[in-house]
């Protein structure tokens, strides 16, 4: 009797943990697919913002360098000097051919009107009232262009001071007083705090429930205790290999269905200074697909 009775109660036993399973495996397998009908979750995501290239718009030699690599700069503040010695002698060469120009103008003038009534007199042949015009025209066209080179020397003075274009962080900082510098060569980077964004890569499968205005939560690996708000802004019109260096070619023969990712852009609506973000670092989005504000509002 005993044995029976504890056969039958083992019966029991697995018939309640089998129920217990298959119960849960039904509450986690309901959680799952409510929570993957209301938001959309991806790990292939990376902070970015704008980052502003500086460049010389003059070549010359740096005599002042007023900033360290990785410091935080706010927008006007000088960032390094370029020599003005030359190009304040190019300044007074530019004033003494404008003053050159508007002497040889002010003769052309008289020539010309001396010219005119001599020529209407027939004291002078037509061809010479000609010429005396086309030279009055001429000065006018080099003090036209006298003038355009004395601004381009004024202009070019402007820019032996390089000043930061917006607040942000210079990195990459190489530069050193004294070295020679070509026009329109990077030197280092600002990178811009004003706007912060995630590209955040999802499959092709999932986009048709993303659209722009939906709100997104961003934990960055950098801070995996602080969570970010965001709103998607826009969808990728390509999928990131189409814009790669080597794109892939499906025609050869050898193709194979890969699922794609796309690139959706996700603006942060409230960066912290407490917490502040580094261009390139990971982070994990989730969007939440069942609201859509076209105005969304940062907190």
């Amino acid at each position: 009797m005993t044995f029976l009775k504890y056969t039958t109660g083992s019966k029991i036993f697995k018939q309640i943990v089998i129920f217990i399973f298959f119960a849960l495996s039904s509450v986690i397998w309901l959680g799952y697919w409510i929570y993957g009908h209301y938001y959309l979750s991806t790990d292939d995501a990376y902070i970015n913002a704008n980052v502003v290239q500086i460049a010389p718009r003059i070549t010359g030699k740096v005599i002042t360098l007023y900033i360290d690599n990785n410091q935080y700069v706010k927008k006007g503040q000088p960032l390094f000097d370029i020599d003005p010695k030359p190009f304040q002698l190019a300044i007074h060469l530019a004033q003494a051919q404008l003053a050159l120009s508007i002497a040889e103008l002010e003769h052309a003038a008289l020539t010309k009107d001396r010219t005119s009534p001599l020529v209407a007199k027939k004291f002078l042949s037509p061809q010479d009232g000609d010429n005396a015009i086309a030279s009055y025209k001429t000065a006018i066209a080099k003090v036209d262009q006298a003038k355009a080179n004395l601004a381009q020397a004024y202009l070019n003075m402007e820019y032996t001071k390089i000043r930061a274009p917006s607040n942000g962080w210079v990195t990459n900082v190489t530069l050193s007083t004294g070295d020679i510098i070509p026009t329109n060569q990077p030197l280092f980077a600002l990178i811009c705090d004003g706007t912060f964004w995630v590209d955040a890569n999802f499959k092709e499968t999932e986009l048709e429930a993303i659209q722009p205005g939906q709100f997104a939560t961003i934990v960055t690996d950098l801070y995996p205790n602080y969570k970010f708000k965001g709103v998607v802004e826009s969808i990728s019109g390509g999928t990131g290999a189409v814009f790669s260096l080597l794109p892939p070619q499906n025609a050869t023969g050898n193709w194979v269905k890969v699922t794609q990712r796309v690139p959706v852009r996700i603006r942060i609506l409230n960066p912290d200074t407490k917490h502040p973000l580094r261009i390139g670092i990971s982070a994990t989005v989730t969007v939440s697909i069942h609201n859509n504000s076209t105005q969304p509002k940062a907190q």
